[in-house]
């Protein structure tokens, strides 16, 4: 028996954190964000992309600037949904694929989906369980911030795009309140750990 986690949060909340600690202790870890990067490089795509919101939005290298098209996409709820109706179709179809392959690979164990918006784009019904990364939104802005070096209101005006943490937190099978430091993370994600290895008794790590 293999259990698949959906793992979410908002913008900041440490999902990816969690995610990568599970993938330590031996989940198989799906990253939406990582496939959405290899999404974009399709050419269809990318050609959609760029007839959309610029041709300009591709370097020197021929790398897409993901910061300026999500810019882009924030300027209107038009432009919003234009993005999204050029990358969803094609990263659901390439995220299902992905799980089905790590369901596959996993076996009995656990498998881990790191993903942004399973309850916006509705999918929280193909996991067994839900896990919500909360924590202040003050925290979650000094996060990004520091990461990304996006201005702030850029970084809130993203957060307002997805669903209210209150939402979440209130639908979740588990909340993971990732406020205080990486060890306090850390100890929780053991006491997850256990818990998922519990739920699917027939293999508790991955073949390497």
């Amino acid at each position: 028996m293999r259990v698949l986690v959906g793992i979410t949060g908002g913008m900041g909340a440490g999902k990816s954190a969690l995610a990568q600690m599970l993938a330590g202790f031996g989940a198989l870890r799906v990253d939406a964000d990582e496939v959405a990067r290899e999404v974009a490089t399709i050419p269809a795509v990318m050609e959609n992309l760029q007839a959309a919101f610029g041709r300009d939005l591709l370097g020197p290298d021929g790398r897409l600037d993901r910061q300026e098209l999500g810019r882009r996409a924030l300027r209107s709820d038009e432009a919003s949904q234009r993005l999204e109706a050029i990358m969803r179709p094609p990263l659901s179809a390439a995220i299902e694929r992905r799980l089905a392959r790590a369901v596959e690979e996993a076996g009995g164990g656990v498998v881990v989906f790191d993903a942004p918006l399973i309850y916006e784009w509705g999918n929280e019904g193909h996991f067994d369980r839900i896990v919500v990364v909360d924590a202040e939104e003050e925290q979650c802005l000094s996060r990004v911030q520091q990461r990304s070096g996006l201005p702030v209101c850029e970084i809130r005006q993203r957060m307002a795009r997805q669903m209210d943490p209150q939402e979440k937190k209130a639908r979740a099978s588990v909340v993971i309140d990732n406020n205080r430091s990486l060890a306090a993370l850390a100890a929780q994600a053991e006491t997850l750990w256990a818990e998922l290895v519990c739920a699917a008794p027939g293999r508790g790590r991955h073949d390497k």
